[in-house]
């Protein structure tokens, strides 16, 4: 077999070549100018997003910074200085910081006896759908403690309900609460078993454990039975 001739191999890849430049030279006419303004968009996007991170990151340094000034003034008494920071806070801060704020605001204003504002606030953070479940958890029991003589006992045991199981990290103090609304209404066979569960519930403040206990004796509990495994809460009641 003859060998191919090495001009026909050149023009064959010359030929090609230019085939591939034409190819390129229309793609280019028909897709360059969008291909163009895609990499323009995308690097501006990219752009914005990593400025975005950066300003977000340097608003919560700030953002805590302040929270933690606030926190130094009220922890010195100064409660003057701390509530405009607070106020701002909880206007503008993040989720979070938000939350904390708003239950700083209402602590501060029930220790300088502005029980009704520092109601208000807590009941705004427990409605307050956008705030993680912890923190309107906390301002649902703060509020219950700071109404608890005037709401009815059937409202407090229903508001109380979710807390008052052995193992929610509000148990002891909704459990108390809701055990004494009980006994107002006349119910030791269901304030009985809460107190018993509180005492035997190791996780539970000291104080709070002891209040119960005595409640328990007081309706007829035997002590001995206080510190006997839990096995059923039948039967408590004398």
């Amino acid at each position: 077999m003859a060998k191919p001739d090495v001009r026909d191999e050149a023009f064959l890849r010359e030929v090609d070549d230019e085939y591939r430049r034409s190819q390129f030279v229309g793609f280019w006419q028909r897709y360059g100018r969008m291909l163009a303004i895609g990499i323009v968009v995308f690097l501006v996007a990219l752009a914005g997003v990593l400025f975005w991170r950066q300003d977000r990151a340097r608003r919560a340094g700030e953002t805590g910074e302040r929270f933690n000034l606030a926190l130094a003034q009220i922890e010195a008494g100064n409660f003057t200085g701390a509530n405009p920071v607070l106020a701002d806070l909880a206007k503008s801060g993040t989720p979070g910081y938000r939350a904390l704020a708003q239950l700083m605001q209402a602590g501060t204003a029930v220790q300088a006896g502005d029980i009704p504002k520092g109601l208000t606030i807590y009941r705004s953070v427990s409605g307050d759908t956008a705030l993680a479940q912890p923190y309107r958890d906390l301002a649902t029991i703060k509020a219950t403690r700071l109404e608890y003589d005037t709401l009815p006992p059937a409202t407090v045991i229903a508001r109380l309900k979710p807390f008052s199981v052995p193992g929610n990290p509000w148990f002891a103090v909704a459990a108390e609460m809701t055990g004494v609304a009980e006994m107002k209404l006349h119910h030791p066979d269901r304030a009985v078993p809460l107190f018993v569960a509180i005492v035997r519930d190791q996780q539970s403040p000291p104080s709070i454990r002891n209040r119960a206990a005595q409640l328990a004796i007081a309706l007829g509990t035997d002590p001995a039975s206080l510190l006997a495994p839990r096995t059923s809460t039948s039967g408590l009641a004398k």
